[in-house]
């Protein structure tokens, strides 16, 4: 059986409310959240990586979420941690076509790119609740792979259609030394998967949900399920946005 390694890493650190991710619980609450990028390290493609998204930059942030931005690294300076540069990446999965998911993948002029067909077809023509988050002026000179569902990319590598969050989101499951690793494609949280009967008790309000979904949604409903769907088999999450990636959002892990 193949074995990977998941490697997050933090481009930059921006700000919300945890009730974002744990759908009406826990508001009030501000944490301060990773914005990574994943590098599947191991794989048989020429540079022997395929990269789960490619991040942001805080001053790109500011122009569309109104949270704070602080940059931590570069795109460029994370590649080269790697000992590559942006002509290496040979393979980019992206989770979500949001724009700190993705705002740098135009610089990597070598890499097949997949997305699902939904999510695409989405941000051509988002929803006016959505559209902030899709500028359309990011999508250019993409090699594009749409792809329908799940799919298997290289044996113990599978990406999976996760809807909810957005219309093509996609999660990415591989094997590792620590068993099952999931990388969930919506923006959450490592809070979004807890227990909400352990961390609301029994008699709250909504103490019998199974796990949390995010706020920001296209299908709340697909949202919960492709959640659950994670929860049930995953052995290690790496969620989206940490926290926890990076010192700065280490003590927000506890909130």
């Amino acid at each position: 059986m193949e074995q990977y390694k998941v490697k997050p890493v933090t481009l930059l650190t921006t700000t919300a409310d945890k009730s974002g991710f744990t759908y009406m619980a826990f508001p009030g609450v501000p944490l301060k959240l990773d914005v990574p990028i994943f590098f599947i390290e191991g794989t048989p493609n020429k540079s022997g990586k395929v990269l789960i998204d490619t991040g942001t930059y805080a001053e790109s942030m500011r122009k569309y979420w109104p949270g704070e931005a602080e940059d931590v690294k570069s795109f460029e300076d994370a590649l080269r941690e790697e000992g590559m540069t942006v002509d290496d990446v040979d393979i980019i999965i992206h989770t979500h076509l949001h724009h700190d998911h993705c705002v740098n993948t135009s610089k990597c002029k070598n890499a097949k790119v997949y997305v699902q067909e939904d999510e695409w077809a989405f941000a051509m023509a988002p929803h006016p609740l959505q559209s902030q988050y899709y500028p359309k002026e990011i999508y250019q000179g993409w090699d594009l792979r749409l792809i329908r569902g799940d799919h298997e990319l290289f044996p113990g590598l599978e990406i999976l259609h996760t809807p909810g969050h957005t219309p093509g989101t996609q999660s990415i499951a591989v094997d590792t030394a620590e068993g099952k690793a999931v990388i969930p494609g919506m923006c959450c949280i490592y809070q979004t998967f807890q227990d909400p009967r352990e961390v609301l008790g029994e008699d709250h309000p909504f103490g019998h949900w199974e796990v949390f979904s995010q706020s920001i949604a296209t299908d709340m409903n697909q949202s919960y399920y492709s959640n659950l769907r994670l929860k049930t088999f995953a052995d290690v999450i790496y969620p989206c946005h940490g926290p926890g990636y990076c010192e700065k959002t280490r003590p927000y892990l506890e909130k």
